[in-house]
Protein backbone atom coordinates (compact mmCIF):
# COMPACT_ATOMS: atom_id res chain seq x y z
CA UNK A 1 0.00 0.00 0.00
CA UNK A 2 1.57 3.35 -0.77
CA UNK A 3 2.07 5.80 2.34
CA UNK A 4 -0.04 8.83 1.80
CA UNK A 5 2.03 11.61 0.10
CA UNK A 6 2.89 14.38 2.39
CA UNK A 7 2.56 16.07 5.80
CA UNK A 8 1.02 19.07 6.97
CA UNK A 9 1.83 21.27 9.59
CA UNK A 10 0.04 24.23 11.25
CA UNK A 11 1.00 27.88 13.14
CA UNK A 12 -0.72 30.28 13.87
CA UNK A 13 0.35 34.00 13.64
CA UNK A 14 -0.90 37.11 13.74
CA UNK A 15 1.02 38.10 11.28
CA UNK A 16 -0.33 36.37 8.23
CA UNK A 17 -3.21 39.05 7.35
CA UNK A 18 -0.01 41.39 6.89
CA UNK A 19 1.83 39.02 4.97
CA UNK A 20 -1.38 38.65 2.43
CA UNK A 21 -1.27 42.02 2.10
CA UNK A 22 2.15 42.40 1.97
CA UNK A 23 2.21 39.21 -1.62
CA UNK A 24 -0.99 41.30 -2.73
CA UNK A 25 0.77 44.70 -2.99
CA UNK A 26 4.24 44.42 -3.65
CA UNK A 27 4.84 41.42 -5.93
CA UNK A 28 4.55 41.40 -9.75
CA UNK A 29 1.75 39.42 -10.01
CA UNK A 30 1.03 38.58 -13.82
CA UNK A 31 -2.01 37.23 -15.59
CA UNK A 32 -0.36 34.35 -17.56
CA UNK A 33 -0.98 32.66 -20.95
CA UNK A 34 0.25 29.33 -22.09
CA UNK A 35 0.41 27.81 -25.36
CA UNK A 36 -1.11 24.53 -25.57
CA UNK A 37 -2.06 22.40 -27.96
CA UNK A 38 -1.38 25.05 -30.80
CA UNK A 39 -3.52 27.67 -29.24
CA UNK A 40 -3.26 30.58 -26.25
CA UNK A 41 -5.03 29.42 -23.16
CA UNK A 42 -5.15 32.01 -19.87
CA UNK A 43 -4.62 30.73 -16.72
CA UNK A 44 -6.87 30.47 -13.94
CA UNK A 45 -4.91 32.18 -11.45
CA UNK A 46 -2.26 35.15 -10.86
CA UNK A 47 1.21 33.83 -10.39
CA UNK A 48 3.97 35.70 -9.16
CA UNK A 49 8.22 34.20 -9.06
CA UNK A 50 10.60 35.38 -6.38
CA UNK A 51 14.53 33.54 -6.47
CA UNK A 52 17.67 34.10 -5.93
CA UNK A 53 18.92 36.82 -8.36
CA UNK A 54 20.28 34.84 -11.59
CA UNK A 55 18.24 31.89 -11.00
CA UNK A 56 15.14 30.94 -13.92
CA UNK A 57 12.07 28.59 -13.40
CA UNK A 58 10.99 27.46 -16.68
CA UNK A 59 7.56 25.91 -16.89
CA UNK A 60 5.17 25.65 -19.49
CA UNK A 61 7.06 27.24 -22.03
CA UNK A 62 7.33 30.57 -19.98
CA UNK A 63 10.30 31.65 -18.14
CA UNK A 64 10.40 33.37 -14.98
CA UNK A 65 13.52 34.67 -13.65
CA UNK A 66 14.68 36.05 -9.95
CA UNK A 67 15.76 39.12 -8.92
CA UNK A 68 16.81 38.98 -5.04
CA UNK A 69 14.12 38.38 -2.12
CA UNK A 70 12.62 41.11 0.03
CA UNK A 71 13.73 41.44 3.38
CA UNK A 72 9.81 40.67 4.47
CA UNK A 73 9.83 37.57 2.46
CA UNK A 74 13.04 35.84 4.08
CA UNK A 75 11.68 34.46 7.36
CA UNK A 76 9.09 32.57 5.44
CA UNK A 77 11.45 31.34 3.41
CA UNK A 78 13.34 29.78 6.64
CA UNK A 79 10.29 29.20 8.14
CA UNK A 80 9.90 26.81 4.86
CA UNK A 81 13.70 25.45 5.57
CA UNK A 82 13.13 24.92 8.53
CA UNK A 83 10.00 22.23 7.98
CA UNK A 84 11.15 20.77 5.68
CA UNK A 85 15.34 20.24 6.44
CA UNK A 86 15.53 21.78 2.63
CA UNK A 87 17.20 24.55 1.43
CA UNK A 88 14.95 26.86 -1.08
CA UNK A 89 16.23 29.35 -3.65
CA UNK A 90 13.03 30.06 -5.39
CA UNK A 91 9.39 30.26 -4.35
CA UNK A 92 6.50 30.61 -6.88
CA UNK A 93 3.11 32.03 -5.63
CA UNK A 94 -0.27 31.33 -6.69
CA UNK A 95 -3.01 34.16 -6.04
CA UNK A 96 -6.49 32.46 -6.18
CA UNK A 97 -9.08 34.98 -6.12
CA UNK A 98 -12.26 32.67 -5.49
CA UNK A 99 -12.90 29.18 -5.67
CA UNK A 100 -13.46 29.41 -9.56
CA UNK A 101 -9.68 29.69 -10.24
CA UNK A 102 -7.66 26.50 -9.89
CA UNK A 103 -4.85 24.39 -10.65
CA UNK A 104 -5.01 21.31 -12.69
CA UNK A 105 -3.44 18.05 -12.45
CA UNK A 106 0.28 17.87 -12.40
CA UNK A 107 3.65 16.77 -10.42
CA UNK A 108 6.79 19.19 -10.28
CA UNK A 109 8.65 17.58 -12.93
CA UNK A 110 10.51 19.82 -14.82
CA UNK A 111 13.91 19.65 -15.66
CA UNK A 112 15.32 22.33 -13.41
CA UNK A 113 14.05 20.84 -10.30
CA UNK A 114 16.06 17.38 -8.86
CA UNK A 115 14.37 14.04 -9.89
CA UNK A 116 12.59 13.73 -6.71
CA UNK A 117 12.18 17.36 -5.43
CA UNK A 118 10.66 18.56 -2.02
CA UNK A 119 8.09 21.43 -2.17
CA UNK A 120 6.84 22.84 0.31
CA UNK A 121 3.85 25.20 0.25
CA UNK A 122 2.00 27.77 2.91
CA UNK A 123 -1.23 28.52 2.13
CA UNK A 124 -2.73 31.99 3.10
CA UNK A 125 -7.13 32.45 2.71
CA UNK A 126 -9.93 30.46 2.12
CA UNK A 127 -9.94 27.06 2.88
CA UNK A 128 -9.37 24.92 -0.17
CA UNK A 129 -8.88 21.31 -0.70
CA UNK A 130 -6.00 19.89 -2.04
CA UNK A 131 -6.16 16.76 -4.08
CA UNK A 132 -3.47 14.19 -4.48
CA UNK A 133 -4.22 10.88 -6.86
CA UNK A 134 -1.52 8.28 -7.91
CA UNK A 135 0.13 8.27 -11.20
CA UNK A 136 0.14 4.71 -12.01
CA UNK A 137 -4.03 4.64 -10.85
CA UNK A 138 -5.97 7.47 -10.93
CA UNK A 139 -8.59 5.79 -9.24
CA UNK A 140 -6.66 5.85 -5.72
CA UNK A 141 -6.59 9.15 -4.12
CA UNK A 142 -6.32 11.54 -1.04
CA UNK A 143 -7.68 15.12 -0.08
CA UNK A 144 -6.47 17.59 2.35
CA UNK A 145 -7.82 20.41 3.53
CA UNK A 146 -5.55 23.17 3.37
CA UNK A 147 -6.45 26.08 5.90
CA UNK A 148 -5.26 29.41 6.26
CA UNK A 149 -1.30 29.44 7.74
CA UNK A 150 -1.05 25.50 7.07
CA UNK A 151 1.87 24.22 5.17
CA UNK A 152 2.33 21.36 2.99
CA UNK A 153 5.68 19.29 3.17
CA UNK A 154 5.73 17.29 -0.07
CA UNK A 155 8.72 15.06 0.45
CA UNK A 156 11.02 13.33 -2.72
CA UNK A 157 8.94 10.57 -3.31
CA UNK A 158 5.47 13.27 -3.75
CA UNK A 159 6.71 14.28 -7.46
CA UNK A 160 7.44 10.92 -8.49
CA UNK A 161 4.34 8.97 -7.74
CA UNK A 162 1.81 11.35 -7.33
CA UNK A 163 -0.05 14.38 -9.15
CA UNK A 164 -1.73 16.99 -7.31
CA UNK A 165 -4.20 19.91 -7.85
CA UNK A 166 -6.42 22.35 -6.36
CA UNK A 167 -9.99 22.20 -7.98
CA UNK A 168 -12.71 24.32 -8.85
CA UNK A 169 -15.14 25.24 -5.96
CA UNK A 170 -17.73 27.54 -7.11
CA UNK A 171 -19.26 28.17 -3.53
CA UNK A 172 -16.09 29.53 -2.27
CA UNK A 173 -16.10 33.44 -2.28
CA UNK A 174 -12.96 34.01 -1.01
CA UNK A 175 -9.11 34.63 -2.13
CA UNK A 176 -6.37 32.02 -1.52
CA UNK A 177 -2.37 32.78 -1.93
CA UNK A 178 -0.39 29.64 -2.30
CA UNK A 179 3.48 30.01 -1.67
CA UNK A 180 5.35 27.02 -2.93
CA UNK A 181 9.23 26.72 -2.08
CA UNK A 182 11.50 25.01 -4.46
CA UNK A 183 15.03 24.58 -5.14
CA UNK A 184 16.14 25.19 -8.43
CA UNK A 185 19.24 23.70 -10.35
Amino acid sequence: MEAKPSYRYSFSSSSLPSLMSELKLHLPWQKEVLSMFGRDVPVPRLVAFVANEGVCYRYSGKDHHGTGWPAWLLPIKAEAEALSQQSFNSVLLNWYRDGEEYMGWHSDNEKVLEPAPVVAMLSLGATRDFLFRLKVDHKTKHSMELEHGSWLIMGASTQVLWQHSLPVRKRIKEERISLTFRLLL
